[in-house]
């Protein structure tokens, strides 16, 4: 099995620290050209879409979960770019697994917005070491389809409504309808970053973010997100929530780890990846057939 790239540098103290004050850290050039053209073959192969990103008949957005189960690339991309070291940096973390990758194309013309929202609400985690790596291989501005996070909105004690594209809610559990953090007179702190290929945004899983449309965009933007569990992570289901499709062995409060959850800091662990090492790993049918019976109840659920 190969070995993980390591970062291009360390991250100083006061980048880890503005991690944690703010609840994200941009990363000017972390990937390198290597791992850009790894991700776009494999973001290209998933999506089944062209290259240059021509203009769709009815744009959509799409978002895939899981799928470095089942794409090689996608798979290198998440096991052995430099990403979870660099996690185990601003985590301050001893160890590091990884969670799941989630794909997001949102094509060209597409002027819907991904709506506010914090990742920890989509999760069966409890923890607070908890984060996600956001990057595209396609430039994106400020303005047009690059994230928008609220700045020092992980350390709030609410916690909103978990909504997908489309204002559909994605969890039956009770939670407090989210504001938009956008609006005109709204007094929040946005960030955001127009961001080449390469650059990437790591933030905490509470840190609300959302995106505006690509109504001007010529291209597809096409992204990822890979989610990492440090010390502290614990499998905490409630059963409200999409669940995990493939075999994991885990009860709830035991760490993450295991070939679903595979450990890649301080070292990778080979005997839980051996299995996918040899070929794609698919999802349990009856845990597909119980995710398409609760997503047809959030489907019924719109802001």
């Amino acid at each position: 099995m190969q070995d993980a790239d390591t970062p291009n540098r360390r991250l100083t103290e006061a980048e880890i620290e503005t991690f944690w004050t703010d609840g994200v850290l941009f990363l000017k050039d972390f990937y390198s050209t290597k791992w850009v053209d790894v991700l776009r073959r494999g973001l290209n192969e998933v999506c089944g879409i062209d290259e240059d990103g021509a203009q769709p008949e009815k744009p959509v957005f799409r978002s895939d979960a899981y799928t470095w189960h089942a794409n090689d690339h996608l798979r290198d991309f998440s096991l052995f770019s430099p990403t979870a070291e660099i996690v185990q940096q601003v985590l301050r973390s001893d160890r590091v697994n990884f969670f799941c990758d989630q794909v997001f194309v949102k094509q060209a013309y597409n002027a819907e917005r991904t709506p506010w929202h914090h990742d920890f609400t989509f999760f069966p985690l409890a923890g607070n070491q908890i984060a996600s790596v956001w990057t595209s291989v396609d430039p994106v501005r400020s303005d047009e389809s690059a994230l928008e996070f609220v700045l020092g909105s992980h350390l709030w004690p609410q916690r909103f409504r978990p909504l997908g594209v489309g204002g559909v809610v994605k969890s039956v559990a009770q939670m407090e309808e989210t504001p938009d953090f956008s609006a005109p007179g709204a007094d929040y702190r946005i960030a955001s970053w127009d961001m080449q290929p390469g650059d990437a945004v790591i933030f905490h899983a509470l840190t609300l973010h959302g995106s505006q449309g690509r109504p001007a965009g010529r291209l597809n933007r096409r992204a990822i997100a890979t989610r990492w569990c440090g010390d502290d992570a614990r499998y905490a289901p409630t059963g409200k929530e999409l669940q995990v499709a493939w075999d994991h062995g885990l009860a709830p409060g035991d760490p993450i780890g295991g070939p679903v959850f595979p450990e890649l800091r301080p070292r990778i662990d080979e005997a839980a990846l051996a299995q996918r090492m040899k070929g794609p790993v698919m999802p349990r049918p009856e845990i597909v057939a119980a995710n398409k019976a609760l997503a047809e109840r959030f489907e019924k659920v719109r802001v």
